[in-house]
């Protein structure tokens, strides 16, 4: 009796492990598209330099980055969709790791205090919907390929210091 009931606990495990092994393809591919979102909006808070309401602070580890104050997502697909920041006197730079949030429909950054030039990564944003950096401290060419945005129907870039 015993040998049997040691047979059944080995087919038991093996019928669990190879069952589990079939779950972790789809689950790893979610958690990597959530990855990229949490990892790029953390390089955006490395960028800003001053942030004088603490707009930022709930940025941390001990909430979901859709959670995050001025974000937005998909809450079936748990992806930023909306970056939202405007009028909270940030002072920084963009950062190019913003071109990673591939589902982002709306990236408002207006009245700030914003400097640098808009990074080429922004024209990854293929969704992209609303683009506004409007009234921020912006130097340089704007980037020729936000033709990529195809869906871009505002975009609002006065009172920079741009050119093109």
């Amino acid at each position: 009796m015993k040998p049997f009931f040691l047979l059944l606990l080995v087919q038991l495990f093996c019928l669990f492990t190879l069952s589990s092994l079939c779950f972790i393809p789809t689950v790893t591919a979610f958690a990597s598209g959530n990855e990229t979102d949490h990892l790029a909006l953390l390089e955006f808070k490395k960028s800003i330099s001053r942030d004088p309401y603490g707009i930022l602070l709930s940025w941390n580890t001990s909430t979901h980055f859709c959670d995050w104050s001025g974000i937005t997502c998909n809450l079936k697909l748990q992806r930023v969709t909306q970056l939202v920041l405007s009028r909270y006197k940030l002072e920084g730079s963009i950062s190019p790791h913003i071109g990673n949030l591939s589902y982002m429909i709306n990236f408002d950054l207006a009245v700030n205090n914003i400097h640098g030039k808009i990074p080429q990564e922004l024209g990854r944003l293929s969704r992209l919907q609303q683009l506004s950096l409007r009234n921020n401290l912006l130097v340089g060419e704007i980037p020729t390929n936000l033709t990529g945005c195809n869906d871009l129907r505002f975009l609002y870039l006065q009172r920079n210091n741009l050119t093109g």
